[in-house]
């Protein structure tokens, strides 16, 4: 008669077997994820501590996968290294962009505690239960909300990279669930800028800009200005996207500068889908670009001191500087929502989606124009304070 199969993660019978005085051995066999029957063993100064360390050693053989590159005593860092690789390939997640899979890359980290947090990245796969996955991001979280999302994004693509391989690590994704702190700052109302508002700040970024500063930072705002474009599609501009013959004189949105693998690189696709379009240009911005076109040496319209692409991140520490203390909380996209916020005041909202390219007018709503509260309707009280005559 065939010996019956144990039930996968069960130990069969265990024998106890005493070493020396007040050392026990306790052996047993166990059935692996892969099928396999395998023999363990713990030991112990007495019967239960010997039990017990076996079961702890038979839990750690249980999850092991013939075959697979990774097992229960993988770390969890290694997990995430072969989860990236595999969102590089598009083998998980929904085939990103090189730069978006290096914002992922930049999380390891934080897995590593180079941030100050605990290094998980170091603990065996069999040691990150869910409440300890679960109680990690809830403590990163208060530190950097932002960080955390990212952080739990990678981990549930991580337990896909396990059920791929047929590592049984969690019964069900460990991130499914868990609350994480928000960002204040995520909820916050665009800023809109006033009329004078810009005229200070174009006073100040005029007042910054001398002969000596090779960014052409009044050229770039200019142009955020004058198009409601992201700060890495005015820097993607080139001179084959602008048509000053054209009356009102136009751009076309074309592209984006990003970093992928550490470089700059033009991408000829706009961050969505709707993003790609045509712009027509203030007359005072058509002048600037004339006096630009003049002096080009390059294919692009804001190129660096040696013709390729300029870095936003230095573009907005040149405003930063240039901004005036008065105006610390206008940053570069201050001036979209400042766009968007003039057209639908003064035209329509359909007319400042348009403008910012967006595939919905709720977009536009949400995040770029500030958003007034309807205070209901409380005249029948407030009429109880009318004067008793009226001058």
């Amino acid at each position: 008669m065939a010996r019956k199969k144990l039930p996968i993660g069960e130990l069969g019978n265990i024998r106890f077997t005493q070493l020396e005085h007040r050392k026990w051995r306790a052996r047993g066999q166990v059935r692996t994820y892969s099928g396999k029957r395998v023999q363990v063993q713990g030991t112990g100064r007495t019967q239960s501590l010997a039990e017990e360390s076996l079961r702890v050693n038979a839990n750690i053989r249980v999850y092991e996968n013939d075959g697979a590159p990774m097992d229960s005593n993988s770390t969890l860092n290694q997990l995430l290294e072969e989860t990236l690789e595999a969102m590089r390939n598009g083998t998980v997640g929904n085939r990103l962009r090189i730069q978006s899979v290096n914002t992922y890359e930049r999380q390891l980290s934080l897995f590593d505690g180079k941030r100050g947090d605990q290094a998980i990245g170091n603990l065996h796969l069999y040691e990150c239960t869910k409440t300890v996955l679960t109680h990690w991001l809830m403590k990163l979280s208060e530190r950097t909300p932002g960080n955390a999302r990212l952080a739990k994004v990678l981990l549930s693509r991580a337990y896909d990279v396990t059920v791929m391989n047929g590592l049984e690590i969690w019964p069900s994704n460990p991130t499914h669930g868990v609350k994480l702190k928000g960002n204040d700052s995520d909820d916050g109302e665009p800023v809109a800028l006033s009329l004078g508002e810009v005229g200070e700040i174009w006073k100040n970024v005029q007042a910054w800009q001398t002969p000596y500063k090779r960014t052409d930072l009044v050229g770039i705002v200019g142009a955020c200005l004058a198009t409601g474009f992201r700060i890495n599609e005015v820097l993607a501009i080139r001179w084959e996207d602008v048509d000053l013959s054209a009356s009102p004189a136009t751009i076309a949105n074309t592209g984006t500068i990003v970093r992928q693998d550490g470089k700059l690189i033009r991408q000829s696709k706009t961050k969505t889908k709707n993003g790609y379009r045509i712009v027509k240009l203030p007359e005072w911005f058509k002048e600037m670009l004339i006096l630009r076109v003049q002096m080009a040496e390059s294919t692009l319209v804001f190129p660096n001191d040696r013709g390729g692409f300029m870095d936003a991140v230095n573009i907005r520490t040149r405003f930063r500087q240039a901004r005036g203390e008065v105006f610390s909380h206008v940053q570069l996209k201050s001036f979209r929502s400042s766009v968007a916020t003039a057209i639908a005041n003064t035209s329509s909202l359909e007319d400042a989606q348009k403008q910012l390219g967006h595939g919905s007018s709720a977009i536009t709503q949400r995040y770029y124009v500030p958003r007034a509260v309807d205070a209901g309707d409380n005249t029948a009280i407030l009429e109880l304070f009318a004067p008793d005559s009226m001058l």
